[in-house]
Formats: structure tokens, sequence, C-alpha cells
């Protein structure tokens, strides 16, 4: 099991699982897009817009999904000209650093995933959302067993919590305490759907260690799981009003999530 709180230094095993990942680069992360698609697979196209890729026309009417993404593009991009995402695209992002956003990583699917457990057996009525609820926390049950035991860990106790991930897991635990369930699964979307417009809009070639995170993230559809069920249950102008806030609050805590990932040109790996 990894110590996290090893210091400064990285441990043989560590070493070892940072050669590891080496070969099977950004296959598995916890924001994944396919951690969020519970229902089948249908055929996806492959883009590469000047934008951040939106589904929506000029106009989006009463789709306040595409509002809530609209809305954002700006911080998007924002995020997209972090170091952390301009190295990955370069090549030379180094694999401490990659190995430190990943445990990270880890930390935030086995928390997130306690708590969807939780709203799924909290919420039951409507069914829709209840179904969401479910597939979502199965999806992300299997997903954490699979990192845990990529990174031969039994849990995430010993792992040392950075700043951007305990700042963005509160922002969960408020909205589950006090919100609406519906507002749950917004404040899940930003990360779903940001993952899809980075993948998309990083120059990142097949010749590039990174390819494969570019390549199992640019296609993702976010939107066979939540857009109907916001566009849905989203109808007055204070749900309306409070997702707005929850979704900002979480892309800026995806932005913070990857700006202190890499502050340096130099980062041990804790």
């Amino acid at each position: 099991m990894l110590n996290m709180k090893m210091g400064k230094h990285c441990s043989i095993q560590t070493c070892w699982i940072v050669l590891c990942l080496l070969s099977t680069l950004s296959t598995t992360f916890a924001h994944s897009e396919d951690i969020h698609d519970v229902s089948n697979n249908q055929e996806r196209t492959h883009e590469n817009s000047k934008q951040c890729p939106s589904s929506a026309n000029k106009g989006y009417g009463e789709d306040v999904y595409e509002m809530l993404w609209q809305e954002n593009l700006n911080l998007a991009e924002k995020t997209l000209k972090l170091p952390f995402l301009q190295h990955m695209q370069s090549g030379n992002l180094q694999a401490d650093n990659y190995t430190t956003f990943m445990i990270q990583d880890i930390y935030y699917l086995a928390k997130v995933t306690d708590m969807l457990k939780e709203m799924s057996k909290k919420v039951q009525t409507p069914l829709d959302l209840k179904d969401f609820m479910q597939g979502t926390s199965k999806s992300y049950e299997i997903f954490k067993t699979e990192m845990l035991k990529t990174f031969n860990l039994k849990g995430v106790s010993e792992i040392k919590v950075v700043p951007a991930i305990e700042g963005y897991l509160k922002t969960y635990e408020s909205v589950m305490a006090k919100d609406k369930p519906i507002m749950f699964a917004v404040s899940l979307l930003p990360c779903s759907r940001l993952w899809v417009c980075l993948a998309k809009k990083l120059n990142i070639s097949p010749e590039n260690a990174y390819w494969t995170w570019k390549k199992n993230n640019m296609d993702g559809q976010p939107e066979k799981d939540f857009k109907a069920l916001l566009n849905k249950y989203l109808k007055t102008k204070d749900d309306i009003k409070r997702a707005k806030e929850i979704f900002k609050e979480q892309m800026w805590n995806e932005y913070n999530f990857f700006k202190e990932s890499l502050q340096t040109e130099h980062h041990s790996c804790w």
C-alpha cells in the first residue's frame, strides 16, 4: 500500500507504480466520462472544434442543461490554459505530477462514491431520479474498486488530501445536506462535461503519452444521462438560479484542482 505521508521523496513502490502508469497512461481517471455513462453506449461523433464543444444552437431556450454549460464556457477555456493540461498537451508532464493527480482523483472518487451511496438510498421518488442516483452509484463503486486495485490501495484513509479536492468535496457535501436531490445531479455534471471539452480541445497526437487520456474522454456524451433529467426538473426561477450557482462553483473546483496539480516546474511526488 502506498504511504501518502512519506514526505518529499518517492518510495520504490511509488516509482514502480509510476512506471506501470506510463504503460497504460491516462486510461483511468475518476473524472472520466465513462464513469457517468450509465446508459447503453451509442454511436459517438469525433470532433475538435475551436471552442469547447456544445450541442446547442445560438439560443438554448428552455434547455437548462445547455444554459449551464454555455454560461461557463469562459471558465472551461481558462482551465484549458493551465500548466498541467498544457504540459499534458506537450507530452512533457512529469510522471510524478501525473501520479499525484491520480492519487488525489482516487480520493475524490472514493468520497463521492460514499455520497452517491447515501443519495441512492435517500432518493426514492421520482423514479427517473432514483434510477439516475442508483445507476451512477453503481458505476462509481465499480470504478473505485478498479482504481484501488490498480494502485494497490486498501482505502483512502492514508491519502493526504490537497485543499482543492477538500474544497470540491465540501461543495458536494453542502449540496447533499441542504439542497433538493436534483441539485446533486447538477453538482456531478461539471466534471463530466468539462473533461469531454478538455479532451476535444487538447491537441494531443497518437504519439503523445497522453493520447489514451484524450481518446478515452473525447467521445463522452454526458447529455445521455443528464440533459433530460435536468430539463425536466429545473423549471422554476429559484431552481435554475440555484443550479447555476452550483454548476459554477463546481467548475471553479475543477479549475482549482487542475491549477493545484501543477503550479511550478518541479514537483516532488507528495
